[in-house]
């Protein structure tokens, strides 16, 4: 590098920080303006559902200051205040206004509908609550006109085409040939569902927004040796989907996963799949090991149901985010690996498009790495040494000649992957598959939203939401299905217990709310060593008709 570049690119550098503190700066001082004190509210409620008749509602408020969302106590409320409705609900509409007094420094305002219990999970106002930043265009504008419109939140795709599509892009799945637990039901457990409660961990984000100190969690008995029969769960939206907590105003954490609501928008849909196993025992012998295991993918389907996207999940990540013509794929059905752990450990199930390859993980410190030295060991698409569970509608004379690997004869390398990670500097195989045949798919049951269990219809297609009595209870239920609801290091035993899973569909947890959100960009997660990302790129004669 020249003196003269070096003295410039300086320069250019000093001058980019003192422009980003400036910035900075400005903003957190827009962030902590304060309006004048007493500021007007309208707030109008519409198409109020009739279960909210007589039912008296009230606002809160909660103003918080918190410039910087990690701070320690930044969750705490500066300020609450609380507004009755003066009078019961007895129409459709109503309205309530009123003046309040702002606190001096504020950056973050809630506005929450309460009294509204009843219709929890079937009617959304929007978001609930309304969030507000404190920054110079409200401070010129300090007057606060809102309306909570309710929508219901059934499904507006008819479950017949629901069915359909995630028929048509079921998952072929491809395990090692000795691993130990394959993906089941979780019906079976239908006879001993009895909801408990545990202490939330310090570190819980429920603590600070909804000041939750214990959580749900469902103990099953070891059923692990009968009643294999594998179901795969799917819930099919359109992709236009919002979930309340998720403006960029609010405050992270504040996500509502009961309160959704849907919107056609370009009629794109996304597919969510979840695959349940009893066990997740890795990925080492010493690490992770809990009671049940959900793994979920979602792939985006245009509206006239041709593949876009696939997206992938696991270890609270987004493992892949790519175009469907990146992956195998087999008269749509898409080709995944579910990976084993290392040192004899069955794994912890997470699911990759691509198989042969390895990828080590953190186990949370240099010392935990060096002792658990945990891996995901993802099999390859081979009669020897792995095994097949297919989706019911194919058929042995399909799985003559399955192509693995981008067909395209001169595949450019993916950027940023070593040769050792890149599966497209191998030739495209075609392997004859029938003889890894190891089980089928027997049952596709979808995931009816938790407020309309077994409840008459309103707005959805079908006019109905009759569900199977086994999966009410399951469908219902807001917490974690397994008696491992907490992590826990036991020294004396050398085993880390992890967290059962949350329940599906609309989970708490990182892992889960990236399959709520559009497959949109491509996005792939590296670990310690290795990553989860495209091994080929591949064209529109990648997928095999």
């Amino acid at each position: 590098m020249t003196p003269t570049f070096k003295i410039t690119t300086y320069l250019s550098l000093a001058f980019f920080i003192l422009t980003s503190i400036s910035c900075s700066s400005s903003k957190e001082n827009a962030l902590i303006t304060s309006p004048p004190k007493s500021i007007p509210f309208q707030l109008k409620l519409k198409s109020i559902p009739k279960e909210l008749k007589g039912e008296t509602i009230s606002v809160s408020l909660k103003f918080y200051f918190c410039s910087v969302p990690t701070d320690k106590e930044c969750y705490s409320p500066v300020l609450q205040q609380s507004h009755r409705f003066n009078h019961p609900i007895h129409s459709s509409t109503d309205q309530i206004t009123f003046a309040e007094e702002f606190p001096k420094q504020w950056t973050h305002l809630s506005i929450q509908i309460e009294g509204i219990e009843k219709v929890y999970g079937k009617y959304s106002p929007g978001h609930n609550p309304f969030w507000i930043q404190n920054t110079e265009s409200f401070t010129k504008n300090p007057n606060i006109k809102q309306e909570f419109t309710f929508v219901s939140q059934e499904n507006l795709i008819p479950n017949r085409k629901q069915e359909e599509l995630a028929n048509q892009f079921s998952p072929i799945l491809v395990f090692h040939k000795d691993k130990k637990y394959l993906p089941t039901n979780i019906e079976k457990y239908a006879n001993f569902f009895q909801s408990k409660e545990y202490t939330l961990p310090g570190k819980d984000i429920r603590r600070k927004t909804k000041g939750q100190t214990t959580g749900n969690y469902v103990e099953f008995p070891d059923l692990r040796e009968t009643e294999k029969q594998t179901h795969l769960y799917y819930h099919v939206r359109y992709a236009k989907s919002t979930v309340s907590g998720t403006q960029k105003e609010a405050l992270p954490g504040f996500r509502d996963n009961g309160n959704y609501w849907y919107e056609i928008g370009n009629g794109d849909m996304v597919i969510s799949y979840w695959i349940w196993y009893d066990w997740n025992e890795g990925p080492t012998k010493f690490g992770n090991i809990h009671q049940g295991d959900l793994e979920s993918y979602a792939l985006l389907i245009s509206k006239d149901g041709k593949p876009k996207r696939i997206l992938l999940t696991g270890h609270d990540h987004i493992l892949l985010d790519t175009d469907f013509r990146n992956i195998n794929s087999l008269k749509n059905h898409p080709i995944l690996y579910v990976a084993k752990g290392n040192m004899g450990s069955d794994g912890g199930n997470p699911t990759s498009a691509y198989g042969g390859y390895t990828v080590k993980l953190h186990a949370g410190n240099a010392l935990f790495n060096y002792i658990s030295d945990p891996w995901d060991v993802f099999p390859s698409f081979h009669p020897e040494t792995s095994i097949l569970i297919l989706p019911k509608n194919l058929s042995e004379k399909d799985l003559t000649s399955v192509k693995i690997g981008s067909g395209i004869r001169k595949s450019p390398l993916v950027p940023n992957l070593d040769s050792s990670q890149n599966g497209s500097e191998e030739e495209t195989r075609f392997v004859d598959a029938r003889s890894m045949v190891k089980g089928r798919i027997e049952r596709l049951v979808a995931w009816e939203e938790p407020g309309w269990v077994g409840q008459s219809a309103d707005k959805d297609p079908d006019g109905h939401h009759k569900v199977d009595p086994k999966l009410s209870s399951f469908f219902r239920f807001q917490g974690r299905l397994g008696k491992h609801p907490r992590s826990d290091l036991r020294i004396g035993e050398l085993h880390q217990y992890g967290e059962s899973p949350e329940n599906a569909p609309f989970k708490t947890n990182i892992e889960q709310h990236y399959t709520f959100e559009s497959p949109k960009t491509d996005r792939s997660h590296a670990d310690r060593e290795g990553n989860y990302g495209p091994k080929f790129l591949g064209d529109d004669s990648t997928p095999q008709k």
